[in-house]
């Protein structure tokens, strides 16, 4: 499975961020360190769309 590389709003503190959620799931505790790394910029790519959703809907907000 390629990894993607992350969007241009991914920033560092969103893989952090990331890291911090995968080790809460216990389930994804038997995952490899690679299979964890994919899992981890998923995550942290679905942070980031978030924030650029976010953003996009304060500036549709201030332009009505």
């Amino acid at each position: 499975m390629p990894s993607k590389s992350l969007p241009l709003l991914a920033i560092y503190g969103d893989l952090d961020r990331a890291r911090d959620i995968l080790r809460a799931w216990q389930p994804l505790d038997h995952l490899s360190a690679e299979d964890a790394e994919i899992v981890v910029k998923a995550i942290a790519e679905g942070i980031a769309r978030g924030r650029r959703h976010g953003i996009e809907m304060g500036q549709c907000h201030q332009a009505a």
